[in-house]
């Protein structure tokens, strides 16, 4: 998985809303309304040649895009299925905890936890906080260097580059977390109240 993400912008070609597809720094593209459509345009990079994506990256980015755009509504508090997306996400992901601490925080296995940034993109989640520990005999350990509150970077923006912002970093941290064996994930995430819950 890349860096690529998107992020609200204000081109001068455009008069509407526009968003950007930015990858490591660059923008490789961008995303606008005509009537009532998203179209995207893509850049060539400095060659003059094409970008390629990973098809199933490419795909969260647009997602994420479109809804910045208003094309999709964002998911409400209460989505299909009923009840709150916190609770949703939790029931999803309980079985998938390694371990629960005194006041029932899950601590989860970092493709569990890789999976559950996934799905709070669809639930119209952010997930604001990330701690990693290792359990030992004695307890669990937190780890140095794996605490993140991904809210600060984040603060004061629009909800929808909030949440992209917020779930794009930490997709990207806990892939690079991913290489230290048995390390397991606290995680916190917020709805777009900017109320925080932990899993």
């Amino acid at each position: 998985m890349t860096d690529l993400h998107a992020r609200e912008a204000e081109l001068p070609d455009f008069d509407g809303p526009v968003v950007e597809l930015i990858e490591e720094g660059r923008s490789v593209g961008v995303a606008y309304l005509e009537d009532g459509a998203m179209l995207v345009e893509f850049h060539t990079d400095e060659d003059g040649a094409a970008w390629a994506f990973d098809v199933a990256d490419l795909q969260r980015v647009l997602d994420t895009a479109a809804a910045m755009l208003g094309v999709d509504e964002p998911v409400a508090a209460a989505p299909p299925g009923g009840g709150h997306p916190v609770d949703r996400l939790a029931e999803e992901f309980d079985a998938a905890a390694d371990f629960r601490g005194e006041e029932d925080e899950g601590f989860y296995p970092v493709p569990a936890a890789a999976a559950i940034v996934a799905r709070c993109e669809s639930l119209g989640l952010a997930v604001v906080a990330l701690e990693g520990f290792i359990r030992l005999d004695r307890g669990l350990e937190p780890v140095a260097g794996h605490q993140v509150d991904l809210a600060d970077a984040h603060a004061g923006e629009p909800w929808l580059t909030f949440q992209a912002g917020c779930n794009v970093q930490a997709r990207a941290l806990l892939e690079r977390w991913s290489m230290r064996s048995g390390l397991i994930v606290a995680m916190e995430v917020a709805d777009d109240s900017g109320e925080r819950f932990v899993l």
